[in-house]
């Protein structure tokens, strides 16, 4: 979750950045040669953010798409052990363990699930927990470096 959220902090940074330049641009504040260096640079921090989230969003797609696969797996697990000991054919206190047991990991997976989906849902840091202030990464001559 942190990583996304310092993805999307990153992405708003940069969002942030490039339309108060273009703000100082319009009113005549700011040269055009150090406009142009800026807007690489903010640019490219809002790029990196999108990259990163579409990454990061990827993997929380395939560990979501693993756990609905394991969640539903054990839900028919649990659903015919209850089944078999409801008809008789199995006896509930020999499998009072197994039932507390895949019960358990059914509320876990559900709840594993529950997290994933609200990541996937998520569309800014402020979903995530806020903005995060990422600092632009300098050399001491002032330029970003690589």
């Amino acid at each position: 979750m942190r990583k996304l959220q310092i993805a999307f902090s990153k992405k708003e940074k940069g969002s942030r950045l490039l339309a108060n330049l273009e703000q100082l641009k319009e009113s005549g504040d700011v040269p055009e040669e150090r406009f142009q260096a800026l807007h690489e640079e903010y640019s490219a921090l809002r790029v990196e953010g999108e990259e990163e989230i579409a990454q990061i969003t990827d993997r929380i797609e395939q560990q979501a798409e693993t756990c609905g696969a394991r969640l539903e797996t054990t839900s028919a697990e649990l659903e015919d052990l209850e089944v078999r000991i409801r008809v008789g054919e199995l006896d509930e206190k020999k499998n009072a363990r197994r039932l507390k047991n895949l019960r358990r990991t059914v509320e876990r997976l559900n709840k594993e699930r529950q997290e994933l989906d609200e990541l996937l849902n998520a569309t800014s840091s402020e979903d995530l927990g806020g903005f995060l202030d990422i600092p632009l990464k300098r050399t001491k001559a002032g330029r970003k470096r690589n």
